[in-house]
């Protein structure tokens, strides 16, 4: 049996956070320690599911001193000491330069998991040796054209291995309510990079057109963006409905009452969300350049895809959205599922991982 010493930076429970805990339940040939962050919402999972938490590393470690950052390379050396693993896992790669001196120290391989495409750039910059960077796993096609970018990366070796997905149980109808038919999503940090004041602006344009409904925002991030997002909506006195809730822990239950999803991403590596609006019963809606998540709804055929990041472009895919009938919301979804089963099922991807562990150990 292998032992994976899993470094993770953040401990809340956004998606690399969720497809950790994936892993976690679908592995039976690896012994797994955790290394995070102290008092954060994924220690109370790892402790529910009786994961041994080593809690030296330190939150939003990239804000803070060199210091602290030696403080936290420490952390992880300790972890191993305790843990004595074969290899070092890092669940988001931003974390390699911190790990490195514990995996050098004690001759351990790393696999770093990249999760976004900045990480590509940063693993470059390291200039990493394939004796001690084992693999790297993208976690869609998009991912792994960012890191092949890279000729300091070309020794290294690189799987692409899309997050596992616990699908509900019982699934959920793909048919939803009368009442869900007007409502749509958009769950993720609020910031810039996501989106959302294109579809902040399409909504007033859909609101002018006379098209009624309601846009629940699900997610916190920037104080000044959302502000901006809100003055935005109040100059422009939007008729569409519009509702901002905030971080809520469990998103599940909201896109089970919404019959579209919206990820109006520039960029999105992957989109756990829409694997969650798919479970939900709920039709995503991407732009087509955003990477990772244009990529799943098109091999699915499990979306709508918009061509260009303008709220005209997305106002026509959301009228699009909201006018489907119950039978044309089914297929998408069950399109998605598919994909899913054959993509994301959770037995699959823990022994996808497992390999690759086992492998570089």
């Amino acid at each position: 049996m292998t032992r994976a010493l899993v470094i993770e930076a953040s401990g809340e429970l956004w998606g690399s956070e969720r497809a950790l805990l994936d892993l976690l339940g679908a592995t039976s040939n690896l012994e797994l320690a955790v290394c995070c962050p102290p008092h954060m919402p994924l220690n109370t999972e790892l402790g529910r599911r009786q994961i041994r938490i080593l809690p030296y590393y330190a939150y939003g470690l990239h804000q803070k001193s060199r210091v602290c950052r030696l403080k936290a390379a420490a952390g992880v050396l300790k972890a191993c000491v305790q843990f004595r693993p074969d290899v070092i896992y890092l669940n988001q790669s931003g974390c390699y330069k911190v790990a490195l001196l514990a995996a050098t120290v004690l001759n351990l391989p790393i696999v770093a998991h990249v999760r976004i495409f900045e990480d590509a750039a940063y693993l470059a910059a390291q200039s990493p040796r394939p004796q001690r960077l084992r693999a790297m796993i993208a976690i869609s096609s998009a991912i792994e054209t960012e890191l092949r970018r890279f000729s300091q990366l070309d020794s290294i070796e690189l799987h692409r291995v899309y997050d596992g997905y616990s699908r509900s149980v019982p699934p959920c109808q793909a048919a939803v309510q009368e009442s869900a038919v007007n409502r749509i999503a958009c769950v993720g940090r609020v910031v810039p990079i996501k989106g959302q004041d294109i579809l902040v602006k399409a909504l007033c344009l859909l609101g002018k057109s006379g098209q009624s409904g309601e846009c629940v925002f699900v997610g916190n991030g920037d104080e000044r963006f959302v502000s901006e997002l809100k003055q935005m909506v109040s100059v422009a006195g939007c008729s569409f409905g519009i509702q901002w809730l905030g971080f809520v822990a469990d998103v599940f239950p909201i896109l089970t009452t919404c019959s579209v999803l919206v990820c109006a991403s520039h960029r999105e590596p992957l989109g756990r969300v829409i694997l969650e609006a798919w479970d939900a019963g709920a039709v995503p809606i991407v732009f087509a350049g955003s990477g990772g998540a244009a990529e799943i709804v098109g091999a699915s055929k499990g979306g709508i895809l918009y061509d260009e990041q303008s709220p005209s472009s997305l106002a026509a895919a959301l009228r699009e959205a909201l006018e489907l009938n119950a039978r044309c919301r089914e297929q998408f979804v069950n399109n998605g599922r598919d994909w899913m089963l054959h993509n994301c099922e959770s037995q699959r991807y823990g022994a996808a991982i497992s390999t690759i562990l086992a492998e570089a150990a």
